[in-house]
């Protein structure tokens, strides 16, 4: 083997093993990249003031739905509960929060669908939207991922 040869099978070595580590820090780095944006999206359901007085109230058995609801304190704070549930279900069913990622939400989700002035509100915004000609369900991404993880639980 000349001279030649053997700085190309150095050469051709190191590059080898350079792609092989920057491969692997990559790597790292989208799983960092993928727990930050993970820790990021909890924190919001924890930390924000608005979602957190919604679900609380929901949570302790305070939220009535009930006719003076609409256009009180606390709907804007419901809606935004609800429209961050039904943005992260939606991020599960494009397949970018895992299954196992969901459990960080799981138990939230089924209290904020077991809750009757949830259901009921749900239920009126449904007519609603029936009525203004919007062919959507309301929150439809969170209202699917919650009843299939109650289904999970009671075992269906």
């Amino acid at each position: 083997m000349s001279t030649a040869d053997k700085i190309n099978t150095g050469l051709l070595i190191a590059a080898v093993v350079g792609i092989a580590m920057t491969f692997w820090q990559v790597r790292v780095g989208v799983r960092t990249q993928r727990a930050q944006f993970l820790k990021d999206l909890y924190s919001t359901l924890v930390s924000d003031a608005d979602i957190g007085k919604a679900y609380y109230l929901i949570e302790y058995g305070g939220f009535k739905y009930r006719p003076d609801f609409h256009g009180s304190e606390i709907e804007p704070k419901v809606d935004r509960l609800l429209g961050f549930a039904d943005l992260v279900a939606e991020l599960h069913l494009q397949g970018v929060i895992s299954t196992r990622e969901m459990t960080f939400f799981h138990y939230r989700f089924r209290r904020l669908l077991g809750d009757s002035g949830v259901r009921a509100y749900l239920e009126f915004l449904t007519s609603f939207y029936d009525s203004v000609g919007v062919a959507k369900e309301p929150y439809h991404s969170f209202q699917k991922v919650a009843r299939k993880l109650v289904a999970q639980d009671s075992g269906q």
